[in-house]
């Protein structure tokens, strides 16, 4: 990955900018106002680096017009000019990008922090040409250490996936199958964004 300097903004409580509510947004204004405290992700913006690795060929991302305005909103936000400030065109690029976020309903955080940073993530691919990579067969991967199998797995997703976001926000998961006719067993290394974890009752709690 590259390397870029740390940048914390002018005041000793840089950042601390409120984004106006444009009608139900703040499932968008939470997730950004987290993202805009990711340190490294910050760096990376506003030392500009990002400029170099816009995909702008990518039809998966927004030709650079998501990471754009990204950049845009956090440059506001660390500038120490605002109070507040409005990402009104960062809600118009998004809508163009990803319709289901064109109106003004209220939606859920999580799932528009996996969509941003999946567009983010097209949006600075350094994998101009996304080759075409083959799955072994299960009887290849299990005769492999499992360190082994899961390397090469991640090897395998870094031919057509490489960006800032891969290395700051995903990782590896490992999930097994097992028939039970005949009690052959399928593993399967998936990458991941993000994890869902359920929270325990008051009662499991309690018990516990």
């Amino acid at each position: 990955a590259a390397t870029f300097g740390l940048l914390s903004g002018g005041r000793e409580w840089g950042g601390c900018v409120g984004l106006r509510n444009l009608g139900n947004t703040c499932f968008m204004n939470s997730a950004l106002q987290c993202l805009s405290h990711t340190p490294l992700l910050r760096a990376y913006v506003l030392s500009d680096h990002f400029t170099s690795e816009i995909n702008r060929v990518n039809p998966l991302g927004s030709q650079g017009r998501m990471v754009d305005e990204f950049a845009n909103v956090l440059k506001q936000l660390w500038s120490d000019q605002y109070r507040s400030f409005s990402p009104a065109k960062f809600k118009k690029a998004l809508a163009r990008a990803k319709p289901q976020f064109a109106n003004n309903d209220q939606q859920d955080s999580q799932e528009f922090l996996n969509e941003m940073l999946d567009l983010l993530h097209e949006d600075v691919n350094r994998v101009l040409e996304k080759p075409y990579v083959e799955e072994p067969d299960d009887d290849v991967v299990a005769k492999l250490a499992l360190g082994d199998a899961a390397k090469q797995a991640w090897d395998r997703y870094l031919l057509r996936n490489r960006s800032v976001i891969v290395d700051l926000f995903q990782g590896q998961l490992k999930s097994e199958k097992r028939c039970t006719v005949c009690d052959k067993t399928s593993v399967k290394f998936e990458p991941f964004m993000a994890l869902s974890v359920p929270l325990p009752s008051f009662e499991e709690k309690r018990l516990k």
